[in-house]
């Protein structure tokens, strides 16, 4: 095995352990509430879910039949998902215009190249195919932990925090619109059950107060059609009859 397959395997193995942890656990049924209000809207034949395990299932809540999630290579399977794919996440084994639905959770923060994800996102998506997004805040709480722990080499912290406005910027330049930005888990990113708690009342205040603190993120974008450019006639100028020493009349009217 390369020495990329195991920088991966290693990068499943340290998502994987974190949403196994008590905060982990929490933000994933948190981002999975979130996702419940916003699959179910999204309709198709096809939605693909990037992913570093079989147990991270994020799209049980969509209404779209055919489920299928796209898995770093070496990851396990499980037999309750319906379709799977191994391949590298930048590089999809995908037909172009061929899918309805794509799901990114924290998957853009730890890729090796965020552009080229996002063009192969573009590419498999048909025309009005939504994609969402799930991220870390840079501007909250996480955002400050993030500076502090970034060297740590530990989920979540070890991964390139991306913003709000810099990923309407990107999505813009594919041709994206914007259709809904959700922030959410205001309280700090301790592994406390108990002090987590004491931050209840700091949930309900962020989200009517300083919504755009949230320590989450979620964004759904919609791919725009592109436009045929109608291509205009070019009309030959009817050609003059008279010779060019005679000059031609610019009145039918008969003067008597």
């Amino acid at each position: 095995m390369n020495s990329q397959s195991l920088n991966e395997l290693t990068l499943r193995d340290k998502l994987s352990a974190w949403y196994k942890s008590p905060l982990g656990k929490i933000v994933f049924s948190l981002e999975n509430e979130q996702l419940a209000a916003i699959l179910p809207r999204l309709f198709g034949y096809h939605i693909l879910q990037f992913g570093y395990s079989a147990k991270l299932n994020f799209i049980y809540s969509s209404r779209i039949t055919n489920k299928t999630i796209l898995f770093l290579e070496d990851t396990e399977i499980q037999n309750e998902i319906e379709m799977s794919i191994r391949t590298t996440a930048e590089d999809l084994p995908i037909a172009m215009d061929s899918i309805d639905v794509v799901l990114l959770p924290h998957i853009l923060e730890y890729s090796k190249d965020t552009h080229k994800l996002l063009r192969e996102m573009e590419r498999i998506l048909i025309s009005e195919g939504y994609v969402v997004i799930i991220g870390i805040n840079p501007f909250s709480l996480w955002g400050l932990w993030h500076l502090f722990f970034c060297w740590w080499n530990k989920m979540p912290w070890c991964g390139r925090l991306i913003s709000v406005s810099r990923m309407k910027d990107w999505l813009s330049l594919l041709d994206f619109e914007i259709e809904k930005v959700k922030y959410f888990f205001f309280s700090p990113p301790v592994s406390n059950v108990k002090i987590l708690k004491k931050f209840l009342p700091l949930e309900r205040l962020g989200d009517y107060c300083y919504p755009i603190f949230g320590g989450l993120y979620i964004l759904v974008a919609k791919k725009r059609i592109t436009p045929l450019t109608p291509l205009r006639m070019k009309w030959r100028k009817k050609q003059n009859i008279l010779g060019t020493e005679f000059i031609e009349p610019t009145s039918r009217e008969i003067i008597k």
